[in-house]
């Protein structure tokens, strides 16, 4: 908690607004139709066919409430956690790119998965991204999260999705998102760093 406070920023109203901008997007997102959801979830082979947009909307995309509220969940934590790390007006822009980022490592090297929906990889991204920088900047506590992610990432991996939140969500949880969020917050590290010197 004193991190917290230690490195708290004012919320300036450009931050607000762009948060309420996203939760609205969000939102309005959610009632889509489904044939509308279609044209924009993440589906492999029509990325392929030149739907490069997919890479992107299927992060806006959830598949019922419960799952919109877990990830504005993760998001305002992750906020609060980094952000003395990031300048507000791009923070969205780093979470986009990693979202995009981690869609193009499934589509490599993930071929079996043909749809998914979500912010979680993007969220896996950014975790692993801050908790870099909290070690580049000489917090401990960097080291600490960065256990805890990679620790929570190999166990899914041997023990699969987790029952309970697929039933909450209505969909299987795509722990192969998650591992390649790990990747591309990594990869995102060297950009961040780059900006951050200049």
């Amino acid at each position: 908690m004193k991190r917290l406070l230690r490195y708290k920023q004012p919320l300036c109203w450009q931050t607000m607004l762009q948060t309420g901008i996203v939760l609205l997007m969000l939102t309005l997102l959610l009632g889509l139709p489904q044939s509308w959801q279609q044209q924009l979830n993440y589906q492999p082979d029509a990325v392929l066919a030149g739907e490069w947009w997919r890479l992107l909307t299927a992060n806006l995309l959830h598949t019922n409430h419960w799952h919109l509220l877990l990830n504005l969940a993760g998001l305002s934590l992750l906020w609060l956690l980094h952000q003395r790390h990031f300048n507000s007006n791009r923070y969205l822009l780093w979470l986009f790119s990693a979202g995009m980022l981690t869609n193009l490592l499934l589509l490599l090297f993930v071929p079996q998965l043909d749809r998914m929906v979500g912010l979680s990889g993007a969220l896996h991204a950014m975790v692993v991204l801050g908790a870099l920088a909290d070690v580049w900047r000489k917090d401990t506590t960097g080291w600490l999260l960065l256990a805890l992610v990679l620790a929570k990432v190999v166990f899914e991996q041997i023990k699969g999705p987790d029952e309970g939140l697929a039933e909450l969500i209505a969909a299987q949880v795509a722990v192969d998102a998650h591992l390649a969020g790990v990747v591309a917050g990594t990869l995102l590290f060297p950009l961040w760093w780059y900006q951050t010197k200049k």
